[in-house]
């Protein structure tokens, strides 16, 4: 029998309107430059049960004795400041308004239940972020639509472009049920979904790049496996550049050990796949700063 599977989102998408599908060899070529782009990493406080985070059957996880836990980890918002293009985020940290008032702001009874809400502690919430930039948000890049990274559209002015993957929002899965009207609540009244698009790479050292910005300070990279359309980032900036992984790694330990997530995924081979690629690639470019999922 054919298990029943739901979309991410029943909110409309096109293609994304900025953003030009590049080679990784391209990107690679210019990443050490340094670079007119200025990120800031915003943390919230969180919680969660270590066996979603970290593949603990994996024998390295096992051979250090790693076992079932809660694991302090953080929910981050990440501020993008481009020179003439403006102020973005890359995913959304927390709206305190989702924290307090999660019926008030559409979160689903499952995910109210089971979705650590009242674990979520922003020093800075969402809307306090974008106040302190003190000019507009011009838009939000989603490295995926998992609650714990659009917790904080409540706080995003409804007009500001919500730019994700490709296939993003149309990923089916069971466990979507859960999702999929809180997803629709936080997005209703917003423009379509801006999807990036990405070609196959040629050299394939990764799955595809989009020069976002068209100008090599800015770039989208494809990886696919926590969820199917999971998009990493990477900028340009004068200490080098930063790569934000989103899911591909939500801890430490697994980056450093080259360990993939445990339940929290889509595809356990390709998210291992897209974990590899870029450990690989921060190898390639020594000076590279790694921003992680969930923790420092």
């Amino acid at each position: 029998m054919k298990l029943l599977t739901f979309k991410t989102t029943t909110h409309k998408a096109q293609p994304a309107r900025i953003g030009t599908p590049i080679t990784a060899a391209a990107m690679e070529a210019v990443i050490d430059e340094p670079g007119p782009v200025e990120v800031k990493t915003i943390g919230a406080d969180w919680e969660a049960p270590i066996t979603g985070l970290l593949n603990i059957k994996h024998p390295k996880a096992v051979a250090a004795g790693i076992t079932d836990h809660k694991e302090p980890i953080k929910i981050y918002a990440h501020v993008v400041r481009h020179p003439t293009r403006g102020f973005f985020l890359v995913d959304t940290g927390v709206s305190r308004r989702l924290v307090e008032d999660p019926v008030g702001v559409g979160v689903g009874m499952m995910l109210r239940k089971y979705g650590g809400i009242e674990k979520m502690h922003p020093q800075q919430s969402t809307a306090e972020i974008i106040e302190a930039e003190g000019v507009p948000l011009n838009g939000v890049f989603m490295t995926h639509l998992h609650l714990d990274h659009v917790s904080g559209l409540p706080d995003v002015p409804k007009d500001v472009p919500i730019y994700t993957g490709a296939d993003e929002a149309e990923a089916s899965l069971f466990l979507n049920l859960f999702a999929q009207g809180t997803n629709n609540h936080l997005l209703a009244g917003r423009p379509p979904l801006e999807e990036l698009q990405f070609t196959k790479d040629p050299g394939g050292r990764l799955e595809g790049v989009n020069d976002v910005f068209g100008d090599g300070s800015f770039f989208a990279i494809l990886t696919p496996g926590h969820t199917t359309g999971h998009v990493a980032y990477l900028a340009r900036t004068a200490a080098g550049p930063v790569l934000m992984t989103g899911d591909v790694s939500h801890t430490r330990w697994g980056w450093d050990n080259g360990v993939e997530p445990g339940t929290y995924m889509q595809e356990r081979e390709a998210s291992i796949k897209s974990l590899l690629a870029l450990k690989a690639l921060s190898e390639r470019h020594p000076n590279m700063i790694v921003r992680l999922g969930h923790q420092e």
